[in-house]
Formats: structure tokens, C-alpha cells, sequence
């Protein structure tokens, strides 16, 4: 693994899409939690990019989404990151100074920015896993080993 942090990326990427593969496929069946813990994934990403191109966030951090627009913001996330990680090969050189939803100033590394928000998707996806199995349904494994398996 030449670019751990490209590497979680790539991770991310397949778990979410693996996340919104299966609520689109239960459809009805899945607990309205399990879409508003998505939806607050693929806000949180999109939130990150913003502050990462100095823009203001569009979204709210708990705004809620038709799962087809979930799959929409997650793909223009994923693919907004996958940008700013080929762009940056010195992650923890390079801060920059945001502005949280409670309007507090901070200053974090790219890297620092990056692990958290792969690291949100990897916890709020386990609270999808929970709910899901809490409402009978057999959740996709979104385990990191998973991945890993699957790329060899």
C-alpha cells in the first residue's frame, strides 16, 4: 500500500457505495434511520470538500436525502476528495482554517481532515449495520478486510 491515505479513500468509496447499494435494493423495508444516517455520511463529506476548497458548506449536517440523491452527493464527495488527495502527496504539511457548524474557528491538517471524515463514514456506517440487524435485516459487511479481500 504505496498511499495510506489514498488507500482509505478508495475504502470509503466502496463502503458507502456498498451502504447505498443495499438500501436501494430493500428498499421499503429499510428503517428511515439507516437513510438518515446516510444521509448524514454523504453531508459530512460533501461539509469536508467545502471546507477543503474554502467554500461555504451547502449542506446541513443533518439534512435528509432520497437515497438516489445520497448516492448523487456521495459519487460528487468521493470524487471531489479523490481530487485533493492526488493533488497533495505532504498531507500533514498543508492546514487550512475553517469554520465548524457552530461557527468555531480551527485549523487542521489535509491529513488530519481526511482521517476524520473516512473515520465518520466508517462509524455512522456501523450504525446503519446496527439498525439494520435491530429491523431483522442482514446488513452488507462493510469491514476494511472485506475490501481488502476483494481488491486481490
Amino acid at each position: 500500500m504505496s498511499n495510506p491515505i489514498e488507500h482509505l479513500w478508495l475504502y470509503n468509496d466502496w463502503a458507502n457505495k456498498s451502504v447505498i447499494s443495499t438500501i436501494k435494493s430493500q428498499g421499503s423495508i429499510i428503517p428511515p434511520s439507516c437513510l438518515r444516517l446516510m444521509s448524514h455520511i454523504v453531508n459530512a463529506q460533501i461539509i469536508w470538500l467545502s471546507r477543503l476548497n474554502g467554500e461555504k458548506p451547502y449542506l446541513g449536517v443533518w439534512d435528509e436525502h432520497s437515497i438516489m440523491e445520497c448516492e448523487q452527493y456521495h459519487n460528487l464527495a468521493s470524487a471531489g476528495l479523490g481530487e485533493k488527495i492526488k493533488k497533495h502527496n505532504d498531507y500533514d504539511k498543508h492546514s487550512i482554517q475553517y469554520k465548524n457548524t457552530k461557527n468555531d474557528k480551527f485549523v487542521n491538517s489535509i491529513e488530519e481532515i481526511l482521517l476524520h471524515t473516512f473515520n465518520h463514514g466508517t462509524y455512522h456506517r456501523a450504525q446503519i449495520a446496527t439498525e439494520m440487524r435491530k429491523n431483522g435485516l442482514e446488513p452488507v459487511s462493510t469491514d476494511y478486510i472485506v475490501f481488502v479481500r476483494k481488491q486481490h
